[in-house]
């Protein structure tokens, strides 16, 4: 059953007041949300059940609006792919019927609408790099007589950092003995041992991508295995590097935040300086996840932003900082989102098929 990760402004905004204690469980679920809510208490001086309310009203009043798993697609073998769309003049009703049918492909795994010369948004993924003329034709024919123009790209690779939606949140290091984030020592631990995954594997991904807050009894129970070999699956999983971490996801509507997506054309330059503006930019609070591709833009930035100008001082300020390396830029700015996971249901199916030697 698909769940869609939603992120939508409201019809009716309210005011938002999050205070130390709400902050907190943001926080400390931004760096790992698999943490007990437990842990979040003792660290507040106050009851399980006071940190167990206030997430659930986070959770409903869809601040929080999902926690799920950064899983790594290729080592699943998994090939993805962008399609940038442009419509003409389109009614409201006519952009949702066409993204509802958007969500029914299974081999979509994320659409979003966005502002500027692209509408829309959507990523694609597959086992079987021969299947991306199929799956592009049957997301394009239905919707051939709206489109003004498309772009496609290749997606290289995909880095998922823990987001910093709210500004100043608190680093890792500050809960060093006061926190114990669950697999700390397995993710942070080399990725270099080899594992064959096999179908309870990949229904044990698909429901933590679902929901990462499931306890290792739930799965278990899912799953029909015991606590401990869940346990054991996870941590092998992560050894891989299969499983990159566990966060959340924020509505940034209700925080105030312009979530915008920056393309970069790179100039020719040596991987060491490539991986030193990389490393510059996922140090910037605003980051959130990073696209390689191949196609007309070589690196898509996903970013927050406090208004219009908080992004141009960005731009200015990388274009000076490293001028060498930027060739020339887009941006477009994100709306409301549908739907985004790592397995999407098409995915799912065809690793079960392989496991299953078909």
């Amino acid at each position: 059953m698909r769940k869609p990760a939603e992120v939508k402004a409201p019809e009716h905004k309210q005011e938002l007041k999050l205070d130390k204690k709400d902050r907190e469980i943001i926080n400390v679920l931004t760096l790992n949300s698999r943490t007990p809510l437990s842990q979040i208490a003792k660290l507040l001086n106050t009851s399980t059940e006071v940190i167990n309310y206030r997430y659930n009203n986070l959770r409903k009043n869809k601040i929080i609006t999902d926690v799920f798993t950064i899983v790594d697609p290729k080592i699943l073998g998994v090939h993805r792919y962008v399609a940038y769309l442009q419509f003409h003049a389109l009614s409201q009703e006519k952009m949702k019927m066409i993204i509802d049918d958007f969500l029914k492909n299974k081999y979509v795994n994320w659409v979003i609408e966005t502002g500027g010369k692209w509408e829309l948004i959507l990523m694609f993924e597959t086992l079987h790099e021969e299947k991306y003329d199929t799956i592009l034709e049957s997301i394009i024919s239905p919707i051939k007589e709206f489109l003004n123009d498309y772009m496609g790209t290749i997606v290289k690779n995909f880095v998922h950092k823990s987001p910093r939606y709210i500004r100043d949140l608190k680093r890792k290091q500050f809960y060093k003995g006061k926190i114990r984030f669950p697999y700390d020592k397995e993710l942070n631990g080399k990725k270099k041992e080899q594992y064959k995954i096999d179908e309870k594997d990949i229904m044990l991904l698909k429901n933590l991508d679902e929901d990462s807050r499931l306890s290792l009894t739930e799965l278990g129970r899912k799953l029909k295995l015991s606590r401990d070999a869940v346990d054991y699956r996870i941590k092998k999983m992560i050894k891989a590097g299969l499983i990159k971490g566990f966060i959340l996801r924020l509505n940034y509507h209700l925080l105030d935040y312009q979530y915008t997506t920056i393309m970069l054309k790179l100039r020719t330059i040596s991987q060491q300086r490539k991986q030193k503006f990389l490393n510059y930019i996922y140090e910037d609070e605003r980051f959130y996840a990073l696209m390689e591709q191949i196609g007309t833009w070589d690196l898509s930035l996903m970013m927050f932003f406090t208004n219009a100008k908080d992004l141009r001082d960005f731009l200015i300020l990388i274009k000076e900082k490293f001028s060498d390396v930027i060739h020339s830029h887009d941006s477009v700015i994100h709306f409301d989102q549908y739907y985004y996971t790592y397995l999407c249901d098409g995915v799912v199916e065809e690793l079960l098929d392989k496991c299953h030697g078909k």
